[in-house]
């Protein structure tokens, strides 16, 4: 109860230690960058805008006063859709490609034929007696 609030001092400001206030001046210096480089960007960006409406009031009209032609986008007018993959726009090339993948996993399922060349000379491989692929009567 003697009105101290327990730091220990006698109400005088305490000595700051210098790495706290290279802290404070490097986080100031930092917040300035910052602020300075935002506004240079909206600077940058509104000169951007500017000359952008520029161009396309001079791209509106062609050379010899023809009107642009319509964009992907217009010709198409397809509202809200959802993207779709390259792939995905193009239908045959779509099943061109389904196909091919579906080769590929039969490939790994079922061998091919070979064509017969001259007389029939045997099994290459032989015949394996252990296998059989027939069902026994009886």
């Amino acid at each position: 109860g003697d009105g101290s609030d327990g730091d220990g001092g006698d109400g005088a400001e305490v000595e700051e230690h210098p790495m706290y206030a290279e802290a404070e001046a490097a986080g100031k210096a930092k917040r300035q960058r910052k602020a300075d480089a935002a506004a240079a960007s909206a600077a940058a960006s509104a000169a951007g805008r500017d000359e952008a409406r520029r161009e396309l009031e001079a791209g509106d009209m062609a050379g010899d006063g023809d009107k642009r032609e319509a964009g992907r986008q217009i010709m198409k007018n397809r509202g809200l859709t959802r993207e779709r993959k390259k792939i995905d726009r193009n239908p045959r090339a779509k099943n061109r490609e389904k196909y091919r993948r579906a080769v590929i996993k039969r490939k790994g399922q079922v061998r091919d034929a070979k064509a017969q060349e001259g007389a029939y000379g045997g099994e290459s491989s032989g015949i394996n007696q252990n296998v059989t692929h027939s069902r026994r009567f009886g």
